[in-house]
């Protein structure tokens, strides 16, 4: 069941004092409409139609307004639609757009209430089209709120929310306005109700509800009610939601609300079943089952029949329940066939509006383009003229149009600029024998080409001299175009390229000299690798020796002369050992990273994971121990130098082992990203990591960020795996925090 309980934004017309006694008349229906007095209000209008002739076309308009109200509040759905279309008509006909667009809510109102929300929808965007275009801003308030009730209806609630607000800031521009200000809290009830806030929902149906008592706008007063009563539905609080509707029932009931009293009766019948009370619940139903078969309405007749199928099953009476339940399978078949149909009606309507529209609109254009057409043509050939000669003349290169003797017939302007020759100066002169001595054979090649191949561009260059004497080269084209009659003639294209010459001529001597140069400085390059290795090798045995003496008599010391050494000697030598052994390890690393620069890269096909899980096995057989928790994820193949990247991975592993030792749950991960078409992988770590403002030093030699004396090393292992990386133009970088651990990425290069 489905209670329409949206709020109706209808606006009755205001008075505008025209015909004094069809004033009083229209008044009069007025007060009994805003009382409740639907039939007398339409017993009044009915006096005032038989004077149809008499009355003005305000009059008309105004009178039909109340008339579709009147029949909306009656329920009596097609009258109210009827009429309020023919107030339209007379509206358009008057021209205010006053009453145009209030006819507009009025519809959008009336079809909300029929669940037509694309016509809904349509009335209230031309009301507000209507509206921003003549400058009402004030009476955008109104439609709006209603579209946004709209939008609550249909549950687009992002929309109903946006609409909301456009309401409140251009209320907040005008003064206070108590009929606007409930229609605002009755909204954002329905807001608070959509968004499942209950009980801030409830609160703004209160506020709504007191300002209709106050103000006498009892279909307000009683929506309100009806939609708290629908929330203590959803709230499964069913005296609460009895207690609700009562009062719902009892204000449609005071005032007339046919419409209010048949809905709010279905819900009181509905509730009662939850109550288990079936006598209430049979009683709401027989009070409106009449009316509403009367009406027509298969809305309220869907609704009518759901609630009768249930109650004759609560009553056990199986049957009546079936045959209700079959009416309402009728009744909902045919409102979605009506819908449907109404749907297509509005569609093909449109459709052949705007066909209509077209076929007018290209009968005027074909009227249009047939005067233009001269014209246009006209102006096209002169804007082509005035665009070609404009580029011709304003061009940086030279353009020359000579005959088939190779005389000139048109020079460009800036020809002479290049050359120093008008038009006047070379016209009918062959002009090949001016080109320099020996370009005369290319120059004569190029022509005989040109004259041989028509249409085709011929590339050419040579020297050509100047007024002054003096000679340029020039580089261009030139295409036989002599069949053809709007040129007639060999089209020249060429520009003064001398001082290209130049820098080539310039950048030839320049070579000569800079390999002669790289020759040299290869040479003394050579001699300065063979020193670095004699070096390296002095470096490997030279010192060497002596930190092998040193530690061999302090191990000779230790060994034969212990007893006779005090506590201090002795840890004196093992200090001395530690040191020989560190000064050992540092004359290897830094063996190792001088090597790296000169080893050349032997690339081929890595299967990484497998390389992780023997560097693992290698690291835990030399120290002894691994963190319990390793996770080792998927990696993908990679193409690099095998012993480097290898060497990588020892570097990197053994420091994530390292930092993470003090930990009490050690924890490393490794794995690949995915990022802009590129494999980066990462070793991570939960150890001691590092402060970021002093990574610019982490790949550096003998860089450490930690203390000797809290983590052993050198500070050349991410040195070399900075180097590694590099050589296989790739990226390392590193990311951190103190006591939270690091992770380190990289990348093998576009190769990889």
């Amino acid at each position: 069941m489905h209670l329409r309980n949206q709020l109706l934004f209808v606006t009755p017309t205001a008075m505008l004092p025209t015909e004094e006694a069809h004033e009083k008349k229209l008044d009069q229906a007025h007060a009994m409409y805003a009382r409740g007095a639907f039939r007398d209000a339409l017993t009044v209008i009915s006096q005032l139609e038989e004077e149809t002739e008499n009355l003005s076309l305000l009059i008309r308009v105004k009178l039909t307004s109340l008339k579709g109200l009147i029949y909306l509040n009656l329920g009596e759905l097609k009258n109210a639609e009827t009429y309020n279309l023919l107030s339209l008509e007379l509206a358009q006909k008057y021209g205010d757009p006053v009453y145009i667009f209030k006819r507009y809510d009025n519809l959008a109102a009336l079809y909300s209430y029929t669940k037509d929300y694309h016509l809904a929808h349509d009335y209230l965007q031309r009301s507000i089209e209507l509206k921003e275009t003549t400058q009402h801003e004030q009476d955008l308030i109104p439609g709006l709120l209603q579209l946004a009730a709209l939008f609550f209806y249909i549950d687009n609630l992002e929309s109903g929310k946006d609409t909301v607000k456009r309401a409140a800031d251009i209320m907040e521009r005008y003064p206070p306005d108590e009929r606007l200000s409930m229609h605002f809290d009755f909204l954002l009830g329905m807001q608070y109700k959509r968004e499942k806030k209950y009980n801030e929902a409830l609160h703004q149906y209160d506020k709504a509800a007191e300002k209709a008592r106050s103000l006498g706008f009892a279909h307000v007063e009683s929506r309100s009610y009806t939609n708290q009563g629908d929330i203590y539905v959803h709230m499964e609080d069913w005296v609460k939601a009895q207690e609700s509707f009562q009062r719902s029932l009892e204000i449609s009931t005071r005032n007339n609300l046919n419409i209010d009293e048949r809905n709010t009766c279905i819900q009181q019948a509905l509730t009662a079943l939850k109550l288990g009370d079936i006598a209430r619940c049979k009683e709401m139903y027989l009070r409106v089952r009449e009316e509403i078969y009367e009406s027509g309405d298969d809305l309220l007749l869907k609704d009518l029949e759901s609630v009768a199928a249930l109650m004759y099953e609560e009553e056990g009476d199986y049957k009546s329940a079936l045959n209700a339940f079959k009416r309402y399978m009728d009744h909902y078949k045919k409102q979605y066939d009506n819908e449907l149909s109404h749907n297509i009606v509005n569609i093909q309507a449109k459709y052949e509006a705007e066909r209509g529209e077209r076929q007018l609109k290209e009968s005027r254009l074909l009227q249009v383009e047939s005067e233009l057409k001269a014209l246009k043509a006209e102006h096209d050939l002169q804007t082509t003229e005035r665009r070609f000669r404009t580029m011709i003349e304003n061009s940086t290169d030279g353009i020359v149009i000579m005959t088939a003797m190779r005389q000139p017939v048109y020079i460009s302007p800036y020809v002479t600029k290049i050359l120093g020759y008008t038009e006047e100066e070379i016209a009918g002169v062959d002009i090949f024998p001016m080109v320099h001595p020996d370009d005369q054979d290319k120059a004569t090649e190029m022509g005989l080409a040109v004259l041989a191949n028509p249409g085709v561009p011929i590339h050419g260059q040579f020297r050509f001299p100047q007024k002054s004497g003096e000679y340029v080269w020039i580089e261009g084209t030139g295409i036989n175009l002599l069949d053809d009659p709007a040129v007639g003639g060999v089209v020249c294209n060429f520009r003064d390229v001398s001082e290209r010459k130049q820098t080539e001529s310039a950048i030839q001597e320049m070579n000569k000299s800079l390999g002669t140069l790289v020759s040299e400085r290869t040479a003394e390059l050579e001699e300065v690798v063979k020193d670095l290795e004699a070096f390296s090798y002095s470096v490997s045995h030279d010192l060497r020796s002596p930190l092998r003496i040193i530690a061999g008599y302090a191990k000779l010391i230790q060994s034969d002369h212990a007893p006779s050494l005090n506590e201090e000697a002795q840890e004196f030598i093992e200090i001395i050992l530690d040191n020989t052994k560190r000064m050992g390890q540092l004359i290897d690393d830094l063996l190792n990273f001088s090597r790296m620069g000169r080893k050349a890269l032997f690339k081929s096909p890595v299967d990484m994971r497998a390389m992780i899980s023997i560097v693992l096995d290698d690291l835990h057989k030399a120290i002894g121990y691994l963190p319990q928790q390793i996770i080792l994820h998927d990696l993908p193949p990679a193409y690099a130098d095998h012993a480097l990247i290898k060497q990588v991975w020892v570097n990197l592993i053994s420091n994530a082992v390292k930092y993470s030792s003090k930990k009490s749950n050690p924890c490393i991960e490794i794995g690949t990203l995915r990022q802009d078409d590129e494999t980066i992988y990462f070793i991570k770590d939960n150890g001691a990591g590092f402060d970021m403002r002093f990574a610019h030093n982490l790949f550096g030699v003998f860089k450490r960020l930690h203390d000797r004396s809290d983590f052993d090393g050198i500070g050349v292992g991410l040195a070399l795996a900075h180097r590694i990386i590099k050589m296989h133009e790739g990226r390392i970088w590193a990311e951190a925090e103190p006591e939270k651990g690091a992770t380190f990425y990289f990348t093998l290069g576009p190769d990889a």
